[in-house]
């Protein structure tokens, strides 16, 4: 039975939009299908066709869902990345790199009618200015939240141990890293999203049955994104392979590390942005620390209210970024409907069809 697996390669964060598109696939991929046209055109579905098409056939499926829209999809990837199909438009524009011999441009934008949709250009054009404002104030939202977070995090440095994180940073990691030997460069994508409906993740799609799950918890500051930065370090220095998962509010800091070689986790369950415990349900940890053991109460007691109200307002700063960007999809829904009556999708179902037998016949070799 072929595996799907879901994932985001990219992010709404603290920095604005955030981009891991360039780890989809390596630059030895097979084929690379690059999808242009605009709102409405049948991007996300051209795509989910090719992902129908590849599994029927018992061949594995990647589906890199859209943080914007988590429904919509970014890009399809197969057969182990051989083969892959992306959305090429803004925000995560994508240019062929070997034009034709590796990258194929499609533009669905071929298959409209213009003069439909010249009929609606103030609309269009109003609309697709609203939706830039609408991320940038969602942007000015999560920028705020972390101003409230780096303030907590100040409160817990002043009453953690470093002396014991550091000696547990130096144990769990090279229990992790044990036996590590599948040589090639780290992968770095999002297991979640700050999206219109929330905060989502599918990285429940990512964890196998038998899959060993190292956990960690532990306030923001207190040294727990120390050990997934220790282990992201020696990933890279030692060349072994690993898919490392950033967290959607800050892409600086690490969720989750796989290494699939070892069959193996590392995750952080401190559900501060992603409750990704609620994805455990009944599983049993490898290993498991708490790193608010190493946190003096004594010297973090009287900050208690400063902290309760850090994290109101990198709450309220996040609820209200995905409020903006709620918004900012409303509006996106409204722009396609200018241009789904324009499109031809008969044509576009074939070509998605002929695009799904090449790829095939790619794989086949």
């Amino acid at each position: 039975m072929a595996k799907v697996r879901n994932m985001f390669p990219g992010g709404n964060s603290c920095y604005g939009f955030f981009s891991f598109y360039n780890h989809i696939v390596p630059e030895t991929v097979n084929q690379k299908i690059i999808l242009k046209g605009g709102p409405g055109v049948g991007k996300s579905t051209f795509m989910k066709k090719i992902g129908e098409i590849l599994t029927q056939q018992q061949i594995d499926v990647e589906y890199h869902w859209c943080s914007s829209d988590n429904h919509s999809l970014d890009g399809v990837v197969g057969g182990n990345r051989q083969v892959c199909v992306l959305d090429g438009t803004s925000p995560h524009v994508v240019d062929p790199r070997y034009p034709g011999a590796v990258d194929r441009i499609i533009n669905l934008g071929e298959f409209w009618d213009k003069d439909i949709i010249a009929a609606n250009r103030a609309s269009i054009i109003g609309l697709t200015d609203h939706i830039g404002l609408c991320f940038q104030r969602a942007y000015n939202r999560l920028s705020e939240a972390r101003l409230a977070l780096e303030e907590w995090q100040t409160y817990i440095k002043e009453a953690c141990d470093y002396a014991s994180v550091n000696r547990n940073v130096l144990a769990l990691g090279e229990d992790f890293l044990h036996s590590s030997k599948a040589p090639a460069a780290p992968r770095h994508l999002f297991a979640a999203a700050i999206s219109p409906e929330g905060v989502v993740t599918k990285a429940d799609s990512l964890i196998d049955p038998d899959y060993a799950i190292s956990g960690v918890k532990g306030s923001p500051g207190g040294g727990c994104k120390d050990l997934f930065t220790y282990v992201e370090k020696r990933l890279q220095l030692e060349g072994i392979y690993a898919e490392i998962y950033h967290c959607p509010f800050d892409p600086k800091k690490i969720d989750m590390i796989i290494i699939p070689e070892n069959k193996s986790i590392l995750i952080d369950i401190s559900s501060h942005v992603v409750d990704y415990e609620k994805i455990l349900p009944n599983r049993k940890f490898k290993r498991f620390l708490d790193f608010d053991q190493f946190l003096d109460k004594q010297i973090l007691n009287p900050y208690a209210k400063l902290m309760a109200m850090c994290r109101e307002r990198f709450t309220v700063g996040i609820s209200e970024a995905v409020s903006f960007i709620n918004t900012a999809k409303t509006c996106h829904d409204k722009l396609e409907t200018y241009y789904v009556p324009a499109m031809d999708f008969a044509r576009v179902e074939e070509l998605s069809q002929e695009t799904a037998e090449a790829l095939l016949k790619n794989l086949a070799g």
